[in-house]
């Protein structure tokens, strides 16, 4: 991670996320947007992909349903999620933290009602 540090990446997220929040969007628009705009950080390499994957499941998770697009990207990447592969990429202490949240988050969303609809203003 050349340009993030850990923590740093996860308090972008839901900085970004918590500013649309504030200009009124409703969450499901608010979390397209964060979505959209941390795209490039995501293909910054493979720990920020799950870093930002796993922020944006955390921010689901709080909602009262899951998108199935959402959810089925989330649950594959996250799902494949191996922390061996992380090994001298991210700080020890970090790769645990980021292990419980990703686990955290894949239960969460497996207990989410689905929702199909694809429009984000409802």
């Amino acid at each position: 991670m050349d340009d993030w540090e850990y923590q740093e990446l996860f308090e972008a997220v839901n900085r970004n996320y918590s500013t649309y929040l504030e200009k009124k969007l409703n969450n499901q628009h608010a979390l397209a947007r964060t979505s959209y705009d941390f795209e490039t950080v995501r293909n910054e390499g493979k720990v920020e992909n799950i870093i930002v994957s796993a922020a944006l499941g955390e921010i689901i998770s709080s909602h009262q349903s899951v998108f199935i697009g959402n959810l089925n990207s989330i649950e594959e990447l996250l799902g494949e999620f191996n922390p061996d592969e992380l090994l001298g990429l991210i700080s020890g202490e970090d790769l645990a933290d980021l292990t419980t949240r990703i686990k955290n988050v894949l239960i969460s969303l497996k207990e989410m009602p689905i929702d199909y609809n694809s429009r984000v203003e409802k």
